[in-house]
Order: structure tokens, then sequence, then C-alpha cells
């Protein structure tokens, strides 16, 4: 599909230009991604275009961001020193400080609820496959929570809202498939939830805000599904059995009560995906961007009424953003190069923006 052209120019230098855009949207809550408008990919925050803030630069390439749940922080993966680790960005302080000093291969930074812990995926040169550790920012005391060989990732393990356990995505003794896995904080409890679906991948696993949900993606040989799992009776079902064609990045609105989610289930083709959003017994789905650009990877706003999204539409991946109420798409980046990543800031945080905004220039960097 195009969207994948995106990732491929990362490498490859694509930069092809794209149409400008009147439409000037201002969001509540600014967004953080990363783009490749610099030599090297940075971190940037954004409310819409012209409400433009770098917070990264130098001879980096800066990657993953996540915000703090207070939003006075933003974790992310840099490869510095000839190795990736993980890195805290002090928004207040303007500083960047290492998290966990180590020769392991380090990414996929995930913060705890109560911003005490951050987990991420590191792998050892002489270890077979990876596995998920913790890191208490405080004492920097490490926890390991998986680690059996097999490959972890590549997106981040995603934490329950009371911090007690993990899901993320992991190996399995056939190696064929990837399953979806849960693990107590402290390590303990490793369980598989995805099995019993098929003999396939699994994907991009997200946990419902009270906890007992789990919906992911599985591969179900020439289509994929967007599977929901009960972590009370184990029951899995498929919320999109109907409609066989291409599903991504199931996300939860904050409610509970709505996935979003991006799918090919319009498209002639079944290869061109727009963003939707249903009710999470899989009832009254909508489409939201119904663009012949491709829209994909939708985060939800702090709102609750808004989804930001990114779009090849203009022939570059740019963010956009859709009110749900009116079903409008405005665009909030608009430059030549690539805008991707995005992750909304916090809903606890309303004003971390204004303390943002004094920062004149670029962060600096500081490592241990």
């Amino acid at each position: 599909m195009l969207r994948y052209f995106v990732f491929l120019s990362l490498s490859a230098g694509l930069m092809p230009c794209c149409a400008l855009s009147s439409e000037v949207p201002a969001l509540e809550h600014p967004v953080a991604f990363i783009s490749l408008r610099h030599e090297h990919v940075q971190i940037f925050t954004t409310q819409g275009i012209g409400k433009e803030q770098a917070l990264t630069k130098g001879q980096y390439n800066d990657m993953q961001p996540v915000w703090s749940p207070d939003g006075s922080h933003i974790a992310f993966s840099s490869v510095r020193d000839g190795v990736s680790a993980i890195y805290l960005l002090d928004l207040a302080q303007q500083a960047t400080s290492r998290l966990h000093a180590t020769l392991d291969w380090q990414s996929s930074p995930s913060w705890s609820p109560d911003g005490r812990t951050i987990a991420f995926i590191t792998s050892t040169p002489d270890q077979p496959g990876a596995a998920i550790h913790a890191v208490d920012i405080a004492s920097g005391r490490l926890t390991v929570l998986a680690q059996d060989g097999y490959d972890k990732g590549p997106g981040a393990p995603v934490w329950s809202n009371d911090g007690k356990y993990l899901a993320f995505v992991g190996g399995h003794q056939d190696s064929r498939s990837s399953e979806i896995w849960l693990v107590a904080s402290d390590g303990s409890g490793l369980t598989s939830i995805s099995t019993t679906v098929s003999s396939r991948k699994k994907a991009q696993p997200a946990l419902s805000p009270d906890g007992r949900y789990l919906a992911f993606i599985a591969d179900m040989r020439g289509y994929s599904a967007l599977m929901k799992a009960d972590l009370v009776t184990g029951d899995v079902i498929n919320l999109t059995f109907e409609y066989p064609a291409a599903y991504e990045t199931p996300r939860w609105s904050s409610d509970g009560s709505m996935l979003a989610f991006a799918s090919s289930r319009d498209d002639p083709d079944k290869t061109r995906m727009d963003i939707f959003v249903m009710n999470v017994d899989g009832t009254a789905v909508r489409n939201l961007t119904q663009h012949p650009g491709e829209d994909f990877n939708p985060q939800w706003m702090p709102d609750n009424q808004t989804i930001v999204f990114m779009s090849l539409r203009t022939g570059t991946a740019q963010l956009w953003a859709v009110h749900l109420p009116s079903q409008q798409s405005v665009r909030l980046t608009n430059n030549q190069f690539h805008d991707m990543d995005q992750v909304p800031q916090p809903a606890s945080v309303l004003f971390l923006h204004t303390a943002a905004s004094d920062l004149h220039g670029v962060m600096r960097h500081e490592t241990d």
C-alpha cells in the first residue's frame, strides 16, 4: 500500500512536493510527531498550521515520541554513540538525558500511567530475540518483564490504566506467528491472549480504558481482522468478520465507547485505507475520511470528538484531523517532507503548551 512508501523514504530520501492548504485549524492540545523536514528525523509539536515547535535538533534521528502522563516530558528513541537508547526530553528545562545507560539496543518506549516507569523493547547482540524491560525513572532500577528468546514488538508495550499489567506483541515457538501477551508490571504472570484466533501473526494490541478488553489485529490469511478479547471471560470475537479487508491500529476512545481504526473495507480493490470509528461491539461503523488518498494511523484527541491521522493525500505524509460530529477533515501540517507518528498530549494537561511556546529555538541535548 502507498503508506509504506512513507517509511521507505526514511532511508531513500523521497521528498515529493505537496499541495498547499488554506485551512488553519487550532488544536486545544499539542500533538507531538516526527518530521523529515530537516536533514535528520526530529521531534516537533503542532497545534495546527503555523503553530509548530521544533523540540530536537542535531546529527541524530529522534524517533517514537511519547508524552509523560503529566505532559512535562517526552520519551523517545535515538541512535547515538552507535546504539539506540531511550532518552527523556524535559520540556521546562530544555534538556535531554538518557534513561538507562547500557550497550543493549533500546526502542519503543511506553510510559506507565503514574509517570514513574518507562517500559521499552531491548535486544542484546549476543542473545537471541528481544526482551521487555521497565526502568524506574527516579531510582534507575531495572525490571525484566519478558525475556524468552523470542522477538518482541516492533510496537511499544501498552500499559493498563491502573499500571498493573502490560500488553505487547511477542514471538511464539511457532516461528510463523506472533502473539499478543499480557504480563504483570513486576514481570509475573506472562500469558498469551491470542493463540486461539489463528496460527498467523497478531499485532497492535490496545487495552480498553477499564482494562477489561483488548483489541488487536490478526492475520487471517489473505486479509486481517479486528479482534476483541474479553480478559475476564477469555472470549475472543472478530468485530469485522462480515467485511474481510485490511485493518490496522485499533484505538479506544477515552470513555471506552468507540474504537477508531484504519481499514481498506470501503475500497473496491481493498488496498486504500480510510479512517473509521465503530461502537465497541462492532456496530455503527462510520467511514470518517472517504478520500482517494491513503489515510491511516488514527489517534484520539482528549476531547473524544477529534481524531488526528496521517495521510498521503497530498503526496507526502502529513497530519490531518477529522471532527466526528461534522465529519470534516482539516490539515494540521503543510510541507514537502514527511510528518508522522503523531501522539496527542494527555488529557490531564491542558496548559502545558503555554510553557512549550516559550521555548525559543530547539532543545539542547545532554546525555549521561
